[in-house]
């Protein structure tokens, strides 16, 4: 468990079980899908069925078992989290997006699907047969900038090594996480610039807001 001060404030770093899925629910609705560049681009939190359907994918990630949070040493409250998965070679590729649908949560899982299927990670590294992928990192805002993703990160990467996973993956919405990722040692293999994902119509799909321009896929080989 990391006990970790930066400005007089401290926390650990714990793994998330079932019983914290009501605690991830209210801190996604307050944090993540606010700021998420993807979901605050399409005001994700306007449209309810899409709410839920984004914060049911989010919480099936804890049954995993390889998630974890920041919690206050001090209050005991969650401060950021990182909700991730395991993905085997022999596993079946998941479909989460339809084309033919129309809704915000669906626009998300196409552009990852796509992001996934262009990637084709397991084709470009023929010797992997693990990874962890780090799905949903999110850091509460009053405590930004105090190393709680650098922290999650580090913790998920010795849980990987621990379980022998030979990869981490992650999928970078956010300028921020990317950067944090690279700092890491992690190693872009996939970018696309929003401006130039369109729709059928030919409309850009997701205006997000600067410095959040490039969804990136970054991996780091254990």
């Amino acid at each position: 468990m990391n006990d970790i001060k930066n400005n007089k404030v401290s926390f650990n770093i714990v793994p998330i079980t079932d019983n914290d899925k009501q605690i991830m629910r209210n801190s996604l609705r307050q944090y993540f899908f606010r700021d998420e560049p993807l979901c605050a681009s399409l005001g994700l939190i306007k449209e309810k069925e899409s709410l839920i359907q984004f914060e049911n994918f989010c919480t099936d990630l804890i049954k995993y078992g390889v998630s974890f949070m920041a919690i206050s040493a001090e209050t005991g409250e969650m401060m950021g989290a990182a909700l991730n998965s395991t993905v085997c070679r022999s596993n079946e590729i998941k479909q989460y997006g339809d084309e033919n649908k129309s809704s915000k949560y669906n626009d998300i899982m196409v552009i990852l699907d796509k992001a996934g299927r262009e990637t084709d990670v397991f084709g470009q590294y023929q010797n992997i047969d693990r990874m962890m992928e780090l799905k949903i990192i999110t850091v509460n805002e009053e405590y930004r900038g105090l190393g709680i993703c650098k922290a999650l990160i580090n913790k998920s990467k010795e849980l990987a090594l621990e379980l022998g996973y030979q990869m981490m993956y992650v999928e970078c919405s956010s300028h921020f996480t990317a950067k944090a990722a690279e700092r890491l040692g992690f190693q872009c293999i996939y970018s696309l610039s929003y401006l130039d994902y369109v729709n059928k119509q030919g409309e850009v799909v997701f205006k997000t807001q600067p410095p959040h321009t490039i969804f990136k896929i970054h991996v780091l080989l254990l």
